[in-house]
């Protein structure tokens, strides 16, 4: 039976548990959170205490599964009367201004700040839930922020506590948005930390971090010594367990920038990390999502270079079906599903992929998402006029302002890109996106304000003639100006 038909048939089997499911897991988060960023540090200072800070999008699969396995437990409610809760959704009113102020962009961010405003600490939405909530906890009990103690290290004149390392090495640099690092360069403040701190644990997640920087910024690591000490830690399975998230998404940045294809280092490299993530796809301790996401990356390490047993297009069926099977509730579902198709696209089978998302697109949490991920298959299948359908319905059917501007634009761009010719098609794309453009206070902000900077440069260059695309160039050009 087809993957997509065997996850249709459980779907209409487990919909009405699903439902039930989804209203108990809403119930067991306890937490009153705020949606107003003013309210919610008025309250922080009235009552001294710290604010949580949650950024995300309802269709955004990393946030579902942060909501999944972290918001939506009973660990995270217990926390609750510890901070002030603060959820922004990136489609609610003066969103995207609040984004800017506070320095936020990434879906999800997470942030803890003091009652006062500053920044105690940004966390990495990644962890498995224990883990994060043993994390979360350390923030809020720190004497330090991270940028204290990030200026503690690089002067060396106050030694560390265990507890300040860790908030260090496990501190979200990828959604910093230059707050901590304040100008300086990742990969030589990285090198700084990890030369510096003697807690073992910490040490080592730094000195990947700082690799996987150095790497990134082209800046020629000692590929041998990189790679023994990659080596040392894939060998280690609690080493692999505790870097879980970097064991996952630095792996092939890291194969590819430190061997070359087909040298007897990268088959070596790709081989260890292959059985990690084998180890990692197997493990009672992570979620079947987080499960799947390992073997997403073991396919990806195939591709590089090593082992293939058990990823073909049976075995990989068997472990998507058995992970979707797992899913007891819609959020969950969807960062499942976004994850397997992925899976499915890397692993060289993209009409299994599309019939996938086709039996899902009816039933999901938000099924303009996947959308987009259809139309990335139409378009690596040279289907152009499907990729531009697909991305049209994205548009049509997704909900929330701000995501209504992005995909617009998105569906724009992708106009311009494959029919530049077609300039009645794009002035009508273009004169449908001014009304809610000419509506939205925050539309130069934020995410936004990306996209009509790139629109903005796209249709700058276009060659065609539209009135209605001129009329939107000059509402453009007012609103990044702003």
């Amino acid at each position: 039976m087809p993957l997509f038909s065997i996850y249709f048939r459980h779907f209409q089997h487990s919909r009405n548990r699903n439902m039930a499911n989804d209203a108990n897991a809403q119930a067991t988060t306890v937490i009153g959170w705020h949606h107003d960023a003013d309210a919610a540090f008025a309250e922080a200072r009235a009552t001294a205490r710290p604010v949580f800070l949650y950024w995300g999008a309802m269709w955004c699969p990393p946030c579902n599964r942060l909501k999944a396995s972290v918001l939506s437990q009973p660990g995270f409610g217990s926390l609750g009367t510890a901070f002030v809760p603060l959820h922004l959704d990136g489609d609610a009113a003066g969103a995207q201004r609040a984004a800017d102020r506070l320095q936020l962009r990434s879906y999800p961010t997470l942030v803890l700040y003091r009652p006062d405003g500053a920044e105690i600490t940004r966390l990495p939405c990644e962890l498995t839930g224990p883990r994060f909530l043993h994390l979360l906890q350390l923030a809020l009990a720190a004497p330090l922020t991270a940028s204290e103690s990030l200026q503690a290290a690089l002067s060396g004149q106050r030694a560390l506590a265990a507890d300040a390392w860790r908030l260090l090495a496990w501190y979200c640099w990828d959604t910093d948005e230059d707050r901590l690092l304040a100008g300086r360069d990742l990969a030589a403040t990285l090198a700084i930390l990890r030369a510096a701190c003697d807690e073992p644990a910490s040490a080592l997640r730094l000195a990947w971090h700082a690799l996987h920087a150095a790497v990134a910024a082209k800046a020629a690591p000692d590929q041998y010594q990189a790679s023994a000490m990659l080596l040392r830690t894939l060998a280690d399975p609690q080493a692999v367990l505790v870097q879980v998230d970097l064991v996952t998404g630095y792996a092939v940045e890291l194969v590819r920038g430190l061997t070359a294809p087909q040298s007897a280092p990268r088959l070596a490299l790709t081989a260890a990390w292959s059985d990690a993530l084998e180890q990692l796809a197997s493990s009672d301790a992570l979620s079947p999502d987080d499960q799947l996401s390992a073997l997403r990356v073991r396919v990806r390490m195939a591709r590089l270079g090593s082992p293939v047993a058990g990823l073909d297009a049976a075995s990989l069926n068997v472990r998507i079906g058995m992970a979707l099977a797992s899913a007891n509730d819609h959020v969950r579902r969807h960062q499942i599903l976004n994850t397997a198709a992925g899976l499915l696209v890397d692993a060289g089978l993209p009409d299994e992929a599309e019939g996938l998302l086709l039996a899902a697109v009816a039933c999901s949490l938000a099924p303009f998402y996947f959308m987009h991920t259809l139309a990335s298959v139409a378009k690596k299948r040279g289907d152009t006029v499907a990729m531009l359908d697909w991305y049209q319905r994205a548009w049509e059917q997704s909900s929330g302002p701000a995501t209504r501007l992005q995909w617009g634009a998105t569906f724009l761009l992708a106009l311009l890109e494959a029919t530049p010719a077609e300039a009645g098609r794009i002035g009508a794309v273009a004169a449908a996106l001014l009304p809610g453009l000419e509506g939205m206070l925050d539309a130069n902000c934020g995410r936004n304000g990306a996209q009509l900077t790139r629109m903005l440069s796209k249709l700058t260059g276009w060659n065609g003639a539209s009135e209605q695309v001129e009329m939107l160039k000059k509402s453009l050009s007012a609103h990044v100006k702003e």
